[in-house]
């Protein structure tokens, strides 16, 4: 009788302890388990390159914390659309706001930054954009991030490796404040193939600096000779500020380009451009979510040093076929070529195609009229 009620008390104090025990290790783990962050995107809907971004980021973080998506207006000037979006996100973070925001994209950023209220606390982590200046890194306060990168000189040297005897490089930018620098980058990565290559920037050539428009885009892409190539480096917006999707450039690019595309991001990749070094989306959201989980593990993001995150050597195995390009050693090559891919002929239809035309009509010309003597 005295060993049972014994033993009882055993069972007792062993469940006791083992509840006790649970109880510990939930409330440990509990915080790491009910994390949120909040991924703000810089357009309106859900693209397949914000998403695959997002894929990165829920990745990433895995089981540590759970990601919501919130799509702004694409017209940054739209202070109503804004409004509008603030009203809605502070209805949905009325009881709990997030451990950490994570905005991709210029828009995200500024709305993040001048609506600092709905997230106080909450560190913010950039990604998919330039470096902030240091007002803006300032205005945001508890702030750090993934700076994109372009490969502007590796994707010049790039071109000029598997393609020597290309003769002219059409540079795609637009007249955005962080397009300046990058043309300035592709000049000085020029320099050491101008003896043999010529390097324009459509829309921003003396006598022409008008900028382009989504037409005269595709005017251009479907004009460039067959010497040529194309250097895809940032087309956000049209010359009247209209928003340009992804989606867009690569409808342009699939229906268009008449000469290798190079890229230095995957946004318009698959469309049928040859590739280059880019940044993947993907890695910018597994990029990002490395520094959630040390926001979530309590690092303080202003002792962060913003780290960009690396490209890497991609190529579409049709493009390059249709252009008789290799793809270098250790490069990785993806939709390989299902059978003989033929060339499309284009015609040559914008200033870039004219420029070209009348110069060999005026040698031609030279030719028929140059004096014949009688032996």
């Amino acid at each position: 009788m005295i060993e049972d009620i014994l033993k009882k008390e055993r069972v007792t104090r062993f469940r006791f302890i083992t509840l006790l025990c649970l109880a510990c290790l939930f409330r440990l783990c509990a915080p790491a388990l009910a994390a949120d962050v909040l991924l703000i995107h810089s357009g309106p809907i859900p693209t397949p390159w914000n998403q695959r971004l997002a894929s990165g980021l829920i990745e990433g973080l895995g089981s540590r914390a759970g990601v919501q998506q919130a799509f702004l207006p694409s017209d940054s000037a739209d202070e109503d659309a804004f409004d509008e979006v603030y009203g809605k996100l502070s209805e949905a973070m009325a009881e709990r706001t997030p451990d950490a925001v994570v905005t991709e994209g210029d828009i995200a950023f500024a709305f993040a930054r001048k609506y600092r209220d709905l997230f106080p606390n909450a560190p913010l982590i950039f990604c998919a954009m330039d470096r902030p200046n240091p007002r803006e890194l300032s205005e945001c306060g508890n702030c750090t991030g993934i700076p994109s990168t372009c490969s502007v000189r590796e994707n010049v040297n790039l071109i000029f490796t598997m393609r020597p005897d290309t003769r002219l490089l059409v540079a795609i930018v637009d007249s955005a404040p962080e397009s300046a620098p990058i043309r300035e980058a592709v000049n000085r990565a020029m320099e050491p193939y101008l003896d043999r290559a010529q390097i324009m920037f459509p829309g921003f050539e003396a006598g022409d600096e008008h900028e382009l428009n989504l037409e005269e885009l595709g005017d251009t892409l479907a004009s460039v000779p067959p010497s040529g190539a194309v250097l895809f480096l940032r087309f956000a917006a049209e010359r009247d500020g209209a928003p340009v999707s992804n989606e867009q450039i690569s409808d342009l690019i699939r229906t268009r380009a008449a000469s290798p595309i190079f890229l230095v991001n995957d946004a318009a990749f698959g469309s049928g451009a040859a590739g280059g070094l880019m940044v993947p989306a993907k890695d910018v959201g597994e990029s990002a979510a490395r520094v959630a989980m040390k926001v979530l593990n309590g690092e303080d993001v202003r002792e962060m040093l913003p780290v960009s995150t690396e490209p890497v050597m991609r190529f579409d195995g049709t493009a390059l076929a249709r252009f008789g390009l290799h793809a270098p050693d250790g490069a990785e090559v993806v939709n390989p070529p299902a059978g003989k891919v033929e060339e499309r002929s284009v015609l040559p239809v914008t200033g870039l195609a004219w420029t070209l035309g009348v110069a060999g009509i005026v040698g031609l010309a030279m030719l028929i009229r140059r004096p014949r003597f009688n032996r």
